[in-house]
């Protein structure tokens, strides 16, 4: 019986944590040297009279200036890119909504030309429009991809907790941009074609990574389920890691059908991540359920199979399109993580040897060598959804026009700031159990 004893104690290593909650992490957008000098007090010097205009005008010249210098450095904590963010989305979105609705006199007294680089293609360039939109549309991604920074930084710390909720509300700004921005953008005529914009500013890029923050905040929920004290359930964790490789798959798949030419201009090493990631999630899948098979289910035959299952599924792939994890080469991205995928699969290993050992020994259950599919799970488990993002509506500001009605401004653009008119706006221990563990642990996660 003293097998048995040791068996139960055959704990997963912290390793295990390590590589399940492993996430990308992206830079934020930044502004070129020439945004500095746009002031939007010269701008609508003309029809921008009214003193509580003239206020909101300051604050966005002001919050955009430490917006700027907050994003001038790679250095700069993304907690206090956030705050810069939402310190200038409001007086903007006054702006923006001010020549919505009073396009006649959204008259500029010097041209607006916002010059953005993007934070999640591979290199670092510049993208320029005239569209107050563009300069919205921007703002708030980098909100977004600032929460997945504060999310990276602390799962890095060990809290997941927090790092899950980080990263819904980075979903729910993809969101946001996918469902409601973006296509209000589109609808008026914005330019939005492929190499106009940076990724940010496409539909199909803000839904893929709508997704793709899911999964990973979906992560961090397994990381707080391994972290906490006791036996987790391993059922449910194989469903969320199940989960976690479904929308990891349905993020490239959607950057393959909707923004294919934009893939193209994102590091591949992000995808490579995401082959490694979609890999490792199944296995870890099969992994838990074996657990739950052995130690809840006491099914110690299929439980052996499964174990072997996820075993075979960590190998390196024989073939570039084969299955099995990439190749970690001495140069490889992912060589920083080889060490906790070694240790994950001598874990694996040890835990095999032990059960095979026990069930040679007391249960002599005939080992499965191919898994039932009535045993295997079908679909994983999605926790949550996103955080909506909420873009708090605005009082527009006054835009007066001189009493010349034949005024036209010096720069003959108008200050709406869409492209060429400017005026823009913008889902047994059972299923149900686990169902029930999911809702409740996500509930806890939002608590802690």
């Amino acid at each position: 019986m003293s097998d048995i004893h040791h068996t139960q104690e055959l704990t997963y290593p912290d390793a295990l944590i390590r590589l399940t909650s492993t996430v990308l992490k992206f830079r934020v957008p930044t502004m070129s040297e020439k945004s500095k000098t746009i002031d939007f007090l010269r701008s609508f010097h003309t029809v921008g009279t009214h003193p509580t205009t003239q206020s909101v005008l300051k604050s966005a010249n002001n919050s955009r200036d430490y917006l700027i210098k907050a994003l001038s450095s790679s250095k700069t904590p993304h907690k206090t890119v956030l705050n810069a963010v939402q310190r200038y989305i409001p007086p903007l979105h006054q702006i923006l909504v001010a020549c919505r609705v009073q396009p006649e006199s959204a008259r500029l007294d010097e041209r607006l030309i916002f010059e953005w680089s993007t934070g999640i293609e591979e290199k670092h360039r510049y993208f320029k429009s005239e569209a107050i939109m563009y300069e919205l549309v921007m703002t708030i991604a980098t909100e977004g991809l600032a929460h997945a920074g504060i999310g990276a930084d602390e799962c890095l710390d060990g809290d997941f907790a927090a790092a899950n909720r980080s990263f819904k509300k980075a979903s729910g700004v993809f969101d946001f941009l996918y469902k409601e921005q973006l296509p209000q953008w589109h609808a008026k005529g914005g330019k939005t074609q492929d190499d106009a914009l940076p990724a940010e500013a496409k539909i199909g890029v803000c839904e893929a990574y709508r997704v793709l923050f899911m999964g990973i905040a979906q992560q961090m929920a397994v990381a707080t389920v391994l972290m906490k004290d006791g036996t987790p359930s391993w059922s449910l964790c194989a469903k969320l890691s199940l989960g976690i490789a479904e929308q990891f798959e349905e993020h490239v798949s959607i950057m393959r059908s909707k923004a294919a030419s934009t893939k193209s201009r994102i590091d591949p090493n992000q995808f490579l991540l995401m082959t490694f990631q979609i890999e490792v999630q199944r296995a870890l899948s099969f992994y838990f359920h074996a657990r739950h098979y052995w130690e809840s289910a006491l099914e110690y035959g299929l439980a052996i199979g499964m174990l072997s299952k996820a075993i075979q599924m960590l190998q390196t792939r024989v073939t570039p399109s084969g299955r099995g994890l990439p190749e970690i080469s001495s140069k490889s991205p992912l060589k920083v993580i080889e060490s906790d995928l070694n240790e994950v699969k001598a874990h694996m290993n040890n835990l095999l040897q032990s059960w095979e050992r026990d069930n040679s020994r007391v249960y002599f259950e005939k080992v499965v060598t191919k898994i039932p599919s009535d045993k295997q799970l079908t679909e994983g488990v999605r926790l949550g959804s996103p955080d909506p993002y909420i873009l708090e509506n605005v009082d527009p500001v006054a835009l007066i026009l001189p009493d010349d009605n034949n005024y036209k401004d010096s720069s003959g653009s108008n200050g709406g700031g869409d492209d060429d008119h400017h005026h823009h706006q913008q889902q047994q221990h059972s299923e149900e159990t686990d169902y029930e563990l999911a809702k409740r642990l996500q509930e806890q996660l939002n608590a802690e």
